[in-house]
């Protein structure tokens, strides 16, 4: 007799099957134009391969352990490289070429998936995160004109990294992730935190549509894009001040002696609001002082295109403004960049801290 776990692995196991079956349907649509047929889509025992593409029986194998431990979209990105072995045996007619050649270079450029490992700082930018390590570590000092002078040193270098990359062209690679939950709502404290990542910190983000495997659930994931040094940055911060956020409202609650969690997603959306409002205001001093002007990056703009060629913006309502928003507001404006925590070398450590 069938144990209910065992009953629930089948059940989820025809879940992702059905999940994977309409990815197919709507990338084939997507990108391909239609132009394939509908294969076998099956799950597999594999560990180490995440997926296969097998012309013989035409079947497109997927690892469950894949499933079961890696984000949603990255189990995408998989479906999407064995479709474009699939467009290249079925649709391009390629014969005899190894199986990464020039044709499945092409069916990934379509299907917009990576080619490779993607993420990795590249040795070159490492000695950037060193330099703004060193410099940061500086604004540990007591004396608050020396800390905030770090800070602006700081944060003018990784301006001026920016600046570089795009005014000289420089060879640079993008990559994407994932971070955060998968919601099926989003406060409004979060849409500030993606607003911020993508006005102060050069990637690009989206609030993608996902999948919660675990437990057979639809939500939504924040999505950032840019070269593998800004996605650490970002990355960072984004985990930083999800953390700061819930600390300074825990404070307020206690100091106001609220009950419950009602006023939380006021508060939270405040100090984010009024943190986005300072660093316009930072950047705005900079502009000023040094003349560095930050005018986007038309290669990565291209690049978030290409993977979200029908990408749609809409709005939110925000949170009705109430004192405690407005109190949250004013405790935004307090937040600064300061003293890094501990970390390795491939990161920038902490970087932001509550006055």
């Amino acid at each position: 007799m069938r144990s209910d776990q065992e009953a629930l692995c089948d059940r989820l196991h025809i879940a992702w099957l059905r999940r994977l079956t309409v990815g197919w349907h709507h990338y084939n649509e997507e990108y391909l134009d239609g132009v394939l047929r509908l294969p076998i889509i099956a799950l597999s025992d594999a560990g180490a391969e995440w997926g296969c593409w097998d012309l013989r029986t035409r079947q497109i194998r997927i690892s469950a352990r894949h499933i079961e431990h890696d984000p949603w979209l990255i189990v995408m990105e998989t479906l999407r490289h064995e479709m474009a072995h699939q467009y290249v045996d079925e649709h391009m007619h390629v014969l005899g070429e190894r199986p990464h050649g020039s044709a499945f270079q092409e069916a990934c450029r379509r299907l917009r998936c990576e080619k490779g490992k993607p993420g990795a700082v590249p040795p070159e930018d490492e000695r950037v995160l060193r330099v703004l390590k060193k410099i940061l570590f500086l604004a540990s000092s007591p004396n608050e004109h020396e800390a905030e002078s770090a800070v602006k040193k700081a944060q003018c270098l990784l301006l001026q990294y920016n600046l570089d990359m795009v005014e000289l062209d420089q060879s640079r690679s993008f990559a994407h992730r994932c971070i955060g939950p998968i919601k099926s709502r989003r406060a409004s404290f979060e849409l500030w935190l993606g607003m911020i990542l993508q006005e102060f910190f050069f990637v690009e983000v989206l609030w993608a549509k996902t999948y919660d495997a675990s437990i057979d659930k639809a939500g939504s994931i924040l999505q950032i894009y840019g070269t593998p040094t800004n996605l650490e940055m970002a990355n960072y911060v984004y985990d930083y001040l999800c953390h700061l956020v819930q600390r300074l409202w825990r404070q307020y609650r206690a100091e106001q002696q609220l009950q419950g969690d009602r006023e939380r997603q006021r508060y939270c959306a405040g100090v984010l609001e009024g943190f986005y409002h300072k660093l316009v205001e930072q950047r705005d001093n900079r502009q000023q002082e040094n003349a560095l002007v930050w005018r986007g990056d038309v290669r990565l703009s291209e690049y978030y295109r290409h993977i979200n060629p029908k990408v749609v913006t809409t709005y939110g309502r925000g949170v009705r403004k109430n004192s405690a928003y407005n109190d949250g507001l004013s405790a935004g404006r307090q937040v600064e960049l300061r003293r890094p925590l501990a970390a390795d070398a491939g990161s920038f450590g902490g970087l932001l801290e509550a006055k």
